[in-house]
Parts: structure tokens; sequence; C-alpha cells
């Protein structure tokens, strides 16, 4: 048989930090952020402070990569000579991406293309390319890669803390999540991706804190001790939230193993607003 070697591509919407995705050598795509007729690539020549600057007075739109950006990058992969490529996409239930990717991706020929809907947002997509990676580096056959990755589409779960849900509202990513007397009531949403890929309610809590709290008691009750833990935490312009979360983590996960802690990109900060705080569990089968 031929020597595989395979390539895993993201879109910036799974959130994976540039040195984690140059070390696992990911290749990731950016998301469009549009301020009317100007358009911003996610990572590249916007970052989340300028997003966060200008709100609430300018929410901009958010776009996927195009049919032939994403053609493009895998035809420069093979031109690089990758046999194979893995394409793990955020949600389809909250974005484009993933269609956009099947179709652009059925058109390039000369290279092995599968794409996985993950059916999860940032880092809980993210932390499948990275498993993805992880097994290719251990020399998995593509094909068994393809099949460990979506049968851990379920195993990857995020909450999100948040202030408001004004932002999500406004970018019309509301999803099934409830809770508009939230603001009147001071009631704080965690927010998560159900089976479908699309935001529901987790919990209300009354207050910051409190809320804080019970995010961290959200991923604390799903984990099964009897499996490797990875976890990872982010936050939207509430870096002061960071620490201490990490410190209860390590308290209440004590097996657990903290891979990444950062700021959500650009095209996240959108959606969500300030005041976010999130936390990834993983426990592959």
């Amino acid at each position: 048989m031929d020597m595989e070697k395979i390539a895993v591509l993201a879109d910036s919407g799974s959130d994976i930090s540039p040195e984690l995705a140059r070390e696992m050598g990911i290749h990731v795509l950016p998301l469009k952020i549009l301020y009317g007729e100007k358009e911003y690539a996610d990572g590249e020549n916007i970052d989340p402070s300028e997003v966060y600057a200008r709100f609430p007075e300018e929410i901009p739109k958010t776009s996927t990569p195009n049919f032939a950006e994403i053609a493009s990058a895998a035809q420069a992969l093979r031109d690089e000579g990758y046999t194979h490529l893995l394409a793990v996409c955020i949600s389809s239930g909250l974005s484009g991406t993933y269609q956009n990717m099947c179709a652009a991706l059925a058109e390039v020929e000369g290279i092995a293309c599968r794409a996985v809907d993950t059916r999860n947002i940032s880092i809980g997509a993210g932390v499948l390319a990275l498993y993805a990676a992880r097994l290719a580096r251990e020399g998995v056959p593509f094909a068994e890669i393809c099949r460990r990755v979506e049968a851990n589409v379920g195993n990857s779960k995020v909450f999100y803390y948040m202030d408001t849900l004004d932002y999500l509202r406004a970018g019309g990513r509301i999803g099934r999540v409830t809770g508009a007397l939230g603001s009147l009531l001071d009631l704080k949403p965690i927010i998560s991706c159900n089976d479908q890929g699309v935001y529901y309610t987790a919990a209300m809590i009354r207050g910051r804190r409190r809320g804080i709290r019970k995010l961290i008691d959200c991923v604390a009750q799903r984990v099964d001790e009897n499996r490797e833990a990875l976890l990872a935490v982010m936050h939207g312009s509430a870096p002061e939230a960071l620490e201490t979360v990490v410190a209860e983590l390590k308290k209440r996960i004590p097996a657990g193993k903290i891979f990444m802690k950062k700021q959500i990109n650009a095209s996240l900060a959108v959606h969500t607003g300030p005041g976010l705080v999130g936390i990834l569990l993983f426990q592959p089968a």
C-alpha cells in the first residue's frame, strides 16, 4: 500500500491557538468578519480586541471561507505532497462552513478528501481536529482516523457562561436558547450545543459568580473517571476569570489535563459579546 500523507484542515471558528496549530501541523482557514463593505480575515488582520472595542455600536456579520478559498487550500496541500485531507468543521447548525467544505472538496482532484461536521463550536470542534492530527502522527490510516473522529463527536462538550444573550440574538445564532426574562432577573445563561449542533440553554443562574460556579459544575458532573479527560478554558474579554476557573478545575477534576487557555477568536466574539467564560471537556473513547 502506498504511504499516506495526511493533512488536517480546520476553520478559524474551531478556536485552536496558533501555537497548537503549528505544533500539530493543522492548517487553518479563516472565517470572515464583515463591517459593511470592509472584510477582515479572522486572526489575520483583525483580533477580538477590535471587535469588543466597536461594541455595542457596531456588531459585524461573519461569513464562511468561500468555494475558491477552500479549493485553493486543498490544491496547495496536494501540491505539497499530501495524499489525504480531513477537514474538521464547526457545526452545520451554526455555520455554512461544512456545506462549503463538502462542495469545494468534491471538486478537487488528486487528493482524497473528507469533511466532518463536529456539530460543535470553538474548541469543541477544534479538539477533534487536534485529535485527528494526533492520530495522523501516530500513523493511523486515513479511513480509521475519519471513523474515530466521527465516533468521538459526541464525546466533545463545551459549555459557555455568558453575560448576555444579546449578541447571539443579533447574529441569528440563538437556536434553542431560552430566557427572554433573563436580563430583567439578572439570570445568566450557560449554553452548549445539542446533538444537532444547535445552541441550547444548559442552565440559567442568577448572577455572574454563581453562573461561573455552575459552569464548572456542568463540566465536572460529566466526567467519566475511567477515561482520559482533556480540558480547555476559553474567555471572551474576561481574562480575570481565567485563572480562577483553571484553579477550580484542577481541584474538581484533578486527573484532567488542561491543554489550552485562551481568548476566543474574533469570529466567535462577534456572536457572544464580552464576559464569556467557556470550558471544554473531551473524553475520547
